[in-house]
């Protein structure tokens, strides 16, 4: 009788397969005391019976007794097969139609019999009441784990395990801390990533980096010492933090932001007037898009159309980008070059505005996050409004102190006779705030078929 060996184990922490090797050396002894020829052996290394996931050699294995190419299977134990009722029925009806005869070390179960079926079934039933006890007792102890703060499973890239508690190792955490900082300075995570590959900084568990990689890394509250079980922050954990809670909160709430998406323009911008220009139908931020591609209906010639700022929400308004841009900078630089530029703008202390910044950036994150809570039931509408009411009053406050620190410092250095140099030796980031700080532009629409008019791109200038 053909014969096949199946072996598994759920959790192979070492790696070494020693356990899946003593189950096959006894099914090898229970296979030669029956006589039994063994034809091919079956080997699923650390991998549960209970989860979802396929489980490769079990499926060849079911394969060959379908094919009649095996009359007999032996296994250490009826758990170490399966452990889930409605996958031992289905050895059960493969038994039925191919006759195949089922053997566990130190017994012989005969599928083909109501009374081996029954005792089949029974073994499988107290096989399933074990996993299900031992998933409570597991819950219950990383539970336990979670409420003392205490990591759970492989410390995390930045750290390293020391008695039970996570420290930081300094380089890799100055890695997420450079990571977090770029990225509250909205620098795409594309180009994060690019530029540690490039400089051969090894990532976690690869020597690659990506976006997802870097996004989980930023997303994890353990950086900031919070200790988080079955997807809530529940505490502190005894992990050393290497951000603070504040700036966690500030990732938190800009990579989970819905609308973050990319764009033509990019989380970096590489257009001056790019989602600054408003429509002067609907209202929204137009983007830049390349040039329509026409073709001569005559001569069937194709020709690329100049690149164009456009409505991304109506589509209906759309001007070239050149152009547009020609109109602004000479708006800005013809302003700047006159006499009394330089009064326009008082010094401030751009220390304090960044600290303001900064602080009511913490603060609007936070307010995103009670916002998330409240949606996902973990505080209640009390809670919501009491934490809302303080985190407002504490904006409003900075913001105060931010308009009376606001520097003009910039804006100073570019006023005068010298405006047009100084602007175009200015980085576009720049130029950018600028533009922003100064104005506010719409287009207008014009109609098909008309020349560019100056004049429909509205310029409206801000008060300093």
């Amino acid at each position: 009788m053909r014969a096949g060996i199946y072996t598994r184990i759920s959790k192979d922490s070492e790696g070494d397969q020693l356990g899946v090797k003593r189950q096959e050396d006894d099914c090898r002894k229970e296979a030669e005391r029956r006589g039994w020829d063994v034809a091919q052996v079956y080997t699923d290394n650390d991998v549960s019976a209970t989860r979802s996931k396929s489980r490769p050699a079990y499926e060849r294995m079911l394969q060959d007794i379908r094919s009649g190419y095996l009359q007999a299977i032996v296994v250490w134990a009826v758990d170490r097969l399966t452990r889930t009722p409605r996958e031992l029925e289905d050895v059960i009806d493969l038994a039925d139609r191919h006759g195949l005869v089922f053997a566990n070390v130190g017994g012989t179960i005969d599928l083909g019999t109501p009374e081996g079926r029954a005792m089949a079934r029974q073994m499988g039933t107290f096989a399933r009441l074990e996993v299900e006890n031992s998933a409570k007792r597991l819950r219950r102890k990383f539970q336990e784990k979670a409420e003392k703060g205490e990591p759970h499973g492989y410390s995390p890239y930045g750290y390293t395990r020391v008695d039970g508690r996570d420290i930081p190792v300094e380089a890799q955490a100055s890695i997420v801390q450079e990571c977090a900082r770029r990225t509250l300075a909205f620098e795409s995570l594309r180009s994060i990533a690019a530029d540690l590959n490039r400089r051969g900084v090894p990532g976690p568990k690869s020597d690659r980096w990506n976006t997802t990689i870097i996004r989980q890394m930023l997303l994890r509250p353990s950086n900031a010492g919070l200790r988080q079980h079955r997807g809530k922050i529940i505490g502190k954990a005894t992990t050393v933090p290497i951000l603070t809670e504040d700036t966690h909160s500030e990732l938190t709430a800009l990579l989970t932001d819905p609308s973050r998406k990319s764009n033509g323009d990019g989380p970096t911008p590489k257009y001056l007037l790019a989602g600054i220009v408003l429509c002067g139908l609907c209202g929204s931020r137009m983007r830049r898009t390349v040039g329509r591609l026409e073709t001569n209906a005559r001569t069937g010639a194709q020709k690329r159309q100049p690149p164009a700022y456009q409505c991304s929400t109506c589509f209906r308004v759309r001007r070239r980008q050149d152009l547009v841009d020609e109109v602004v900078v000479r708006s800005i630089v013809g302003r700047l070059s006159k006499p009394d530029a330089a009064e326009l703008f008082a010094s401030g202390d751009s220390g304090v505005a960044d600290e303001c910044r900064k602080e009511i950036a913490g603060i609007d994150a936070k307010l995103d996050l009670a916002a998330g809570q409240f949606a996902s039931d973990e505080i209640t509408a009390p809670q919501l409004k009491r934490i809302s009411a303080q985190l407002r009053e504490r904006r409003e406050q900075a913001t105060r102190r931010l308009e009376a620190a606001q520097p003009r410092t910039a804006f100073t250095s570019l006023a005068g006779p010298k405006a047009g140099e100084r602007w175009d030796k200015l980085p576009l980031a720049a130029k950018r705030e600028v533009v922003e700080t100064l104005m506010t532009i719409t287009i207008q629409p014009s109609g098909r078929g008309k020349s560019f008019d100056p004049q429909l791109v509205a310029i409206e200038w801000r008060a300093t």
